[in-house]
C-alpha cells in the first residue's frame, strides 16, 4: 500500500493512514484529559479507537509486507548480476 493511498474506514468514508493516526490520537487525548465525558460518550470514543487502531496496524502490516517484498526483490536483481565465483560482502 502507498503512503497517503487511502481506504474506507467502517463506515464507508475514505481516509489515509495518517488521517486514522491524527483521529485516534485525538480520541486518546480526550479520554485522557476530559473527567468530565458521559459513560457513554467514553464508550463510543474507546470503540471507534479500537476500529482506528486495528485499521492503523493492517495498513502497517501491509506496508511491513510490501518492504519484504521489494527488499526480496532488489536481493534477487543483485545475486543474478553476480558473477558465480564472487563472493558478495
Amino acid at each position: 500500500m502507498v503512503q497517503g493511498q487511502s481506504t474506507k474506514d467502517d463506515s464507508g468514508a475514505t481516509s489515509t493512514f495518517g488521517q486514522n493516526l491524527d483521529e485516534l490520537e485525538r480520541i486518546v487525548r480526550r479520554l485522557e484529559t476530559d473527567g468530565h465525558l458521559p459513560l457513554e460518550d467514553a464508550l463510543d470514543l474507546y470503540e471507534r479507537g479500537l476500529q482506528l487502531s486495528k485499521q492503523c496496524r493492517e495498513r502497517l502490516t501491509s506496508a511491513r509486507q510490501r518492504l519484504t517484498e521489494i527488499d526480496s526483490s532488489q536481493e534477487d536483481v543483485g545475486n543474478s548480476d553476480d558473477d558465480p565465483g564472487e563472493d558478495v560482502v
